[in-house]
Formats: C-alpha cells, sequence, structure tokens
C-alpha cells in the first residue's frame, strides 16, 4: 500500500478545489432543492420531525425508565426547530453563509480521507495503488498492469483470467469492494496502534470465498494454489495485496 509520502503533490490540492469550487456551485441549487421540498414550518413538521420522531422509537429501549421523556422532550424539540429551519436555512446558504463556511472548515478532513483512499485505490489518472492492481491481475491484463507497476511492486510471470467470462463481471467488482473495505479498516486499525492479524484473516477468508470458489474460477485455474490475499509486510512495514494465480 502506498505511503502519503509517494502520492503525487499535486494531488491533494486539486481534489480539494474541485470538491471545494464543486459544492460552491452547487449552492444555489441545493437550498433550490430545500426550500422548495421544505416550503414551510408545517411541512418541516411532517417530512422532518415527525419522520425523525416514528425512527426514533424504533432506537431506543421502551423498557428503559426514561423512555417516555426522552420521547417527549425529542418531539417538543424538533416541533420548536421548524421556525428556526425557516429562517436559518436560506441565511445558511447565501453566498459566504454557514454552508461555505464549512467547506473551508472541512477542507483539510475531506483531503485527508481522499489522500487515505488514495494509499490504496489510487488515482487513474497519475497513480494506482494496490487495489486496481488486483483487479487487474485476477483479470488477466498482463499489459495494462505492466504499465501501472512501480519500483516497489513485485510482479513474477504474466497473470491469466482466474474468472468464468459469465462470473468475471459480477465477481471482480465484489472482490474490489472487498478489498477497499479490508485495507481500510486494517490500515486505520494499524494506525491507531491495534492488532491487525485478526482483521487479515477475516478479509481473507472472505475474498478466498470468491477468488478460490471453483463455481467462479476457470477450469484451467487451480484453485487450491490461487489467491487474493492482504498481508503485512514486516520488511518495509507496508501493508500489501499478494495475489497468486495458478494453473493446471
Amino acid at each position: 500500500m502506498l505511503e502519503d509520502t509517494e502520492l503525487p503533490t499535486d494531488m491533494k490540492d486539486k481534489i480539494t478545489t474541485d470538491w471545494h469550487d464543486s459544492l460552491k456551485r452547487k449552492r444555489e441549487k441545493i437550498l433550490e432543492n430545500l426550500t422548495t421540498r421544505i416550503p414551510d414550518e408545517d411541512t418541516y413538521k411532517k417530512v422532518i420531525a415527525d419522520v425523525g420522531y416514528s425512527r426514533i422509537i424504533e432506537v431506543f429501549n421502551p423498557n428503559y425508565p426514561k423512555y417516555k421523556r426522552i420521547l417527549r422532550k425529542y418531539r417538543a424539540k424538533t416541533y420548536k426547530g421548524a421556525d428556526d429551519w425557516i429562517k436559518n436555512v436560506p441565511e445558511a446558504f447565501k453566498e459566504g453563509g454557514r454552508f461555505e463556511e464549512g467547506i473551508y472548515a472541512n477542507i483539510d478532513k475531506y483531503k485527508d480521507n481522499m489522500g487515505m483512499i488514495w494509499r490504496f485505490v489510487g488515482d487513474k489518472d497519475k497513480i494506482f495503488g494496490p487495489v486496481p492492481k488486483a483487479i487487474l491481475a485476477l483479470a488477466g491484463k498482463a499489459k495494462a498492469l505492466e504499465n501501472v507497476i512501480m519500483d516497489i511492486d513485485t510482479v513474477s510471470g504474466s497473470p491469466v483470467p482466474v474468472f468464468k467470462p459469465e462470473h468475471e463481471s459480477r465477481v471482480l467488482p465484489v472482490v474490489d469492494n472487498i478489498l477497499i473495505e479490508a485495507l481500510n479498516v486494517i490500515m486505520l486499525s494499524r494506525e491507531a496502534g491495534l492488532d491487525i492479524s485478526g482483521l487479515i484473516s477475516d478479509y481473507n477468508a472472505l475474498l478466498d470465498a470468491y477468488v478460490k470458489n471453483a463455481t467462479f474460477a476457470r477450469d484451467n485455474i487451480d484453485t487450491a494454489n490461487t489467491f487474493c490475499h492482504i498481508a503485512y509486510d514486516d520488511v518495509t512495514g507496508r501493508i500489501v495485496v499478494d495475489v497468486q494465480i495458478a494453473t493446471v
């Protein structure tokens, strides 16, 4: 998995600018949608207060001693908020208002979140992370994989397609999603100082359910020796994705 320092220096600045400018352009559209959907206090009570009340009932334990008191208080507060909603939404979405202030306030957090995602996904125009490379390998796209390999990657031999054509278009996106979720959780856990061995084992078992599944695999694939696994490299200190494709 890529380190933050290995990301192209202009990636975060560019995406930050795009995110900020696109939200600003949508400001008037968002306000229009909100005021059209909730034009008055009665609609607010029906769309937000009543719906919220019906949903929160499902959250609290009815046997809790303060159950009724909490619900009464919640209902009163949401109904009371109708007037504030009608008054404050146009004010918040005016040019330079709280909506735009919020965009500026959250830019650094958004940038950090995107940087985290890029470390295992990358960006197709600038850099490839381990997830798309693993998918290219499982799809047997040797030439495409060759074009995105970095110095930190190790490739031996040439990949061949793992999945039958009738299953490939469904299985590869599933594997892609599992890898993205897994690497996100594992990376956050590792950086929080938590043990990641159990997480790695759990996600690898989930990956095996698809990659090593004879129903999905082509007839020439040796599923017993084919895998797509997440691992921790003690030498480099990286979380990596290992793909091995064996044939019969």
